[in-house]
């Protein structure tokens, strides 16, 4: 199948997807986890992207029945211009505060293993600076250079982790139920966040030469990010056992062990720069997808010029908090228990009305005549 122009195609789709939400594996995502429920928080990912394939299925059906639609103007037919406009502007604030402390904790995490001496507003500010850069390109740039880096990516992430199970204890993983599996549960159901930007990601549907290549690209991204992501934890558990309720971003302390001969001891430096490549894929890609939504929220065509205005917004956001204790324990969890229920709850609501509606049997019965 011939790609159209400006449009993503299957391959660049998956590499936004995968970098966007299989990043969380090397940022505190495991730590959080670990911190909860202890031995068993491989676990959750795994539990959460099962909860979370019921309304994410049910969404994607639903946007099935209305091609090169995007999320919002599918909200907004269905459930009115007034309500539509609400739900959509509550979707629009918790994905811009998700960007803001997002790209904190990534600040956060260049200046304690990499650049300890440079303030961090100048490291948040260069990060802003080329993430806004990049998607004033447009998405399609977006995806070709996705496309390019996600394999390195991959490969420098199997390699960090394949290296650090030789330091691994597979003893570590017990008890296996951790603090039981009520606990377990409960928490599999509140981090279904972790899935949150698939929900986001329907907003490029338009972007996409079809909605069935939209549909099985979900689907790819999302089977191998939750397997990803649980693996990783689960390596970072048996690596570092209890002493991970202490590490804030395992992935980054892993590859500090990682030496090739005492001639070339920091190896790290090559897997940063790799990762850092990878955060300005995934944030490039939310800050064109946030501006995509302010401007179909209020109407304005030429979304792209917003950018660079709602990327100094989310910088003066993201510097707020004092310290990176701030945003890993009070406030990212905070949008996170919002956004993922939130999210499953919209998905399925759209789907139900869309029943109510007869969307369902008019969409069945135009593609049978």
């Amino acid at each position: 199948m011939n790609q159209q122009p400006g449009k993503l195609g299957i391959r660049e789709f998956v590499s936004i997807a995968i970098l966007m939400v299989g990043a969380k594996a090397t940022e505190d995502t495991p730590a959080v986890l670990f911190n909860q429920v202890q031995n068993a928080a491989w676990m959750i990912p795994l539990l959460s992207a099962g909860i979370f394939f019921i309304p994410l299925f049910l969404l994607v059906k639903t946007m099935s029945l209305y091609q090169d639609k995007d999320l919002f103007s599918v909200i907004k037919k269905l459930l009115g211009k007034y309500l539509g406009f609400i739900v959509c502007l509550v979707i629009f604030m918790l994905s811009s505060f998700a960007v803001s402390f997002d790209t904190r904790t990534y600040t956060n995490i260049i200046r304690a293993f990499y650049f300890t001496t440079t303030p961090n507003l100048v490291i948040y500010a260069i990060l802003m600076v080329i993430c806004a850069y990049g998607a004033k390109k447009g998405l399609q740039h977006v995806g070709s250079v996705s496309y390019l880096i996600v394999f390195y990516a991959l490969l420098s992430l199997y390699i960090a982790l394949g290296i650090s199970t030789q330091q691994s204890n597979i003893q570590s993983m017990f008890p296996f139920w951790g603090p039981g599996q009520f606990e377990i549960m409960k928490l599999s159901s509140q981090k279904i966040s972790i899935f949150a930007d698939f929900f986001i990601l329907t907003m490029v549907i338009p972007y996409v030469t079809s909605n069935k290549v939209f549909r099985k690209g979900t689907w790819i991204a999302f089977v191998y990010v939750s397997i990803q992501i649980s693996v990783a934890t689960l390596i970072f558990i048996c690596m570092f056992d209890a002493s991970l309720d202490g590490i804030a971003y395992p992935f980054h302390l892993a590859i500090r062990f990682i030496s090739l001969g005492e001639y070339i001891p920091n190896v790290e430096i090559i897997f940063f720069i790799i990762w850092i490549l990878t955060a300005f894929i995934r944030f490039t890609a939310f800050l064109y997808i946030n501006a995509l939504m302010f401007g179909q929220l209020f109407k304005i065509k030429d979304f792209e010029y917003l950018i660079p205005s709602l990327t100094t917004i989310y910088l003066l956001i993201g510097i707020i908090p004092e310290s990176p204790v701030d945003v890993i324990l009070v406030l990212k969890p905070l949008i996170q228990n919002l956004a993922g229920p939130m999210f499953a709850v919209i998905s399925i609501i759209l789907w139900l009305v869309a029943q109510l509606k007869g969307e369902f049997k008019h969409a069945k019965n135009k593609n049978s005549m």
